[in-house]
């Protein structure tokens, strides 16, 4: 539709897609709609600067110093059909590739790549008969966590700026967003979380955990640095080691987590999860569906607090694991997404 001329956000439309050069914006269009639940608090910031100088009772003269990093989270809803947020993820994790052919559909692989400088996108999002975008933006976090009943998701970036006068992204590209399938959305009640011994065989044959709430942090820490004659910051590079963690939370505390006091939290035995979340069919037999590996986990923390009914939480830390363990086909923590996408997400 056409860019809204009243302030309602149910009007406005949003779209994201693979840069190619830093601070450039590349053209959106079909494809590269996303389907968000805010615009995560973006906005553009820079110091005022004024000349406080001898002989100057008031300052005559202020400047406007650099734009500061533009820092943004927004928030969604998880899908197995992901179009313009997948491109985040995947660009996020770092590697993507062809997905694999299935009876029906596709299984796409995202692993966790070194470093991900080179990957980043263009994010706009409709205003008040205005288009803000920002040309260049860094994913440097991924959360996941349940709420209202779904499987939630923000994903945080760090980008150079934002205009609203963009001559690339104009209302013709933001008309012509379309989306993957809408009626894919991640469900609370459809999720298993799988968990036992990081030597041990395949998660995905054990018992699934009975967990109320979890939560899943993904950081990439980068720097944003400015230089000399540019007004925004350069590409951000990683400047520290990602951190992965992940929270879950038991309705009652039992033998079987508070195990995870005495025996790995203490005994620092190592864990490894897969978290299974299938979708409506696709066809024939298949299902879409999503699967988060976490190949080398280490319990940090638990909690059994005294309530009429004490339940348990423990907080895990991702490693990399020495080998691809049994049932895992990487080291470093994946995801796996089954829906009917052919192409590779960072082509």
């Amino acid at each position: 539709m056409a860019t809204p001329t009243i302030p309602e956000r149910r009007l406005m439309a949003a779209g994201l897609k693979k840069g190619s050069a830093w601070g450039t914006a590349v053209a959106l269009g079909a494809g590269f709609g996303v389907l968000i639940e805010g615009d995560g608090g973006l906005n553009r910031s820079q110091p005022y600067i004024p000349a406080n100088e001898a002989d100057t009772p008031m300052a005559l003269d202020g400047d406007l110093g650099q734009i500061d990093p533009v820092s943004f989270s927004i928030p969604f809803t998880w899908r197995h059909a992901l179009s313009g947020l997948g491109i985040s993820v995947a660009s996020f994790f770092g590697t993507a590739g062809s997905p694999a052919a299935l009876s029906n559909g596709y299984r796409h692989t995202f692993q966790w790549a070194d470093e991900i400088y080179g990957n980043f996108i263009t994010f706009a999002v409709e205003k008040l008969s205005k288009i803000w975008e920002v040309a260049s933006a860094k994913p440097t976090a991924l959360d996941l966590n349940i709420a209202d009943g779904l499987f939630k998701g923000s994903l945080s970036f760090l980008g150079n700026t934002v205009i609203d006068n963009s001559a690339v992204n104009t209302s013709t590209q933001m008309d012509a967003l379309t989306y993957a399938n809408r009626a894919t959305r991640a469900k609370f009640s459809t999720i298993q979380v799988k968990m036992n011994n990081q030597s041990a065989g395949d998660a995905y044959a054990e018992t699934a955990l009975e967990v109320s709430d979890l939560a899943i942090h993904y950081e990439r820490p980068h720097d944003s640095p400015h230089k000399a004659g540019t007004s925004s910051i350069i590409e951000p590079a990683g400047n520290a080691h990602p951190i992965i963690t992940i929270d879950l939370n038991f309705p009652r505390m039992n033998t079987t987590n508070n195990a995870y006091f005495t025996t790995d939290f203490i005994g620092e035995v190592e864990k490894k999860i897969v978290i299974n979340i299938i979708g409506n069919l696709l066809g024939g037999a298949v299902y879409y569906e999503t699967n988060l590996y976490f190949p080398r986990l280490r319990v940090v923390e638990t909690e059994y607090t005294w309530d009429e009914v004490i339940p348990a939480r423990i907080k895990l830390q991702a490693e990399e694991a020495s080998a691809n363990p049994t049932g895992m086909s990487y080291a470093r923590p994946y995801l796996t997404m089954i829906n009917d996408r052919s192409t590779d997400y960072l082509a």
